[in-house]
């Protein structure tokens, strides 16, 4: 069984993505500590034009699930 703790910087931006529950994110940076939120839309469609409107062209996008349900993030191993 893998036991990862997420750390303060992990903690901080999973709060931020609460914001953005039932929408879809652009992400930068993905699973590195310089992970950040560029854009959001309600399509994936509408994030990734926010996000290359803002010169942001390699990003990942993620569409955040409901606060009230449980979500179990990939893990790097």
């Amino acid at each position: 069984m893998i036991k990862h703790e997420p750390d303060a910087k992990e903690l901080d931006f999973l709060k931020e993505l609460e914001k953005y529950a039932n929408k879809w994110v652009a992400i930068i940076g993905y699973g590195s500590d310089e992970e950040s939120i560029v854009a959001s839309g309600e399509s994936i469609l509408e994030a990734r034009q926010k996000a290359e409107s803002l010169g942001f062209k390699d990003t990942t996008f993620f569409k955040v699930p409901p606060s009230d349900k449980v979500f179990v993030p990939l893990v790097p191993v």
